[in-house]
């Protein structure tokens, strides 16, 4: 099978295209042949050496899989049935022909994607899914996303719409009316906005780091959550009252289940700014780190 693989930490220039043994698919796994795999940062951190893995080199990339299933296992999805799913962390495996997953992390396809949309969808909806459980989001209450118009973004703010909130999200101007599409009460130009004039928020999900973390801890009520995504909290600016979390996404097929659902009915976009094919890994890769991304890029096989 083809594979995109690297066999040492670095640049872009460390991806390569070769082919690959097939995986086989150990106790409580299913077998995928993938039509479409998402990219999301953690891959190009991942190739970095930010995010490591103790498995030998050369190791696979990706962790977002929509395709068809091959091998399965009992009460799993036929074969031949549609699925997406997520990878566990820290082991890529996604930017393949035939991937492995357990059958917990796997779901039926929504109906109404594509394979290219199905796949960008597990990674960044399950980070914000499970970022807003952590927050406790309910209804009524006054929730801010960072980065609205980005892969998790873009969908913590449907799903935080979806559960009663009142939504602020920023980003830049460019994508101002994308967020009002998306149903957010208050898009905000980051550029241009001071924050700390607006009125406080019950939840604050980070989804930048860094200043807009420490930032952030200002933004809340007393009592507020605030829920950090690409690093550890920074706890030399925590403030007491503040409940304060990092959630890092784990596979979970039940919630992809019902992610679909939301899908399928209409109430959640998923946005694909570009497919690429998987020859172009390398420059999927360059985009994602540029930082400007509407939504989420893929491979296409």
């Amino acid at each position: 099978m083809r594979a995109v693989v690297f066999s040492r930490y670095g640049d872009e220039s460390v991806l390569e295209l070769t082919r690959r043994p097939a995986p086989a698919p150990a106790e409580g796994e299913i077998l995928v042949e993938v039509m479409a795999a998402g990219v999301n940062p953690v891959d190009w951190k991942h190739r970095e050496g930010a995010v490591r893995s103790d498995r030998p080199f050369p190791l696979g990339m990706g962790w977002d899989v929509a395709g068809v299933v091959r091998a399965t296992v009992a009460g799993g999805p036929a074969v031949g049935e549609a699925v997406y799913g997520m990878l566990p962390l820290p082991y890529g495996g996604a930017y393949q022909e035939l991937a492995v997953l357990p059958v917990s992390a796997a779901a039926p396809k929504p109906d109404r994607l594509s394979y290219a949309q199905a796949a960008a969808v597990p990674l960044a909806a399950l980070t914000a899914w499970q970022a807003l459980e952590a927050g406790g989001v309910d209804s009524g209450q006054r929730v801010l996303v960072h980065a609205g118009a980005g892969g998790v973004g873009h969908f913590a703010v449907q799903f935080a719409r979806h559960f009663g909130a009142h939504v602020t999200a920023t980003a830049s101007a460019r994508n101002l009316d994308f967020l009002s599409r998306l149903g957010v009460d208050e898009p905000i130009d980051r550029a241009t906005t001071d924050l700390s004039t607006t009125e406080p928020f019950d939840i604050v999900l980070d989804t930048v780091g860094g200043l807009v973390q420490q930032a952030s801890w200002r933004l809340l009520r007393p009592g507020g959550a605030l829920i950090t995504l690409p690093e550890p909290l920074d706890e030399a600016h925590r403030l007491p009252g503040i409940t304060a979390r990092r959630v890092v996404v784990a596979p979970d097929g039940q919630a992809l289940g019902r992610i679909g659902a939301l899908i399928d009915s209409g109430a959640v976009h998923v946005e694909v700014q570009l497919v690429l094919p998987l020859e172009e890994a390398a420059q999927a890769h360059r985009i994602s780190k540029a930082g400007r991304v509407r939504g989420k890029l893929v491979l296409g096989f």
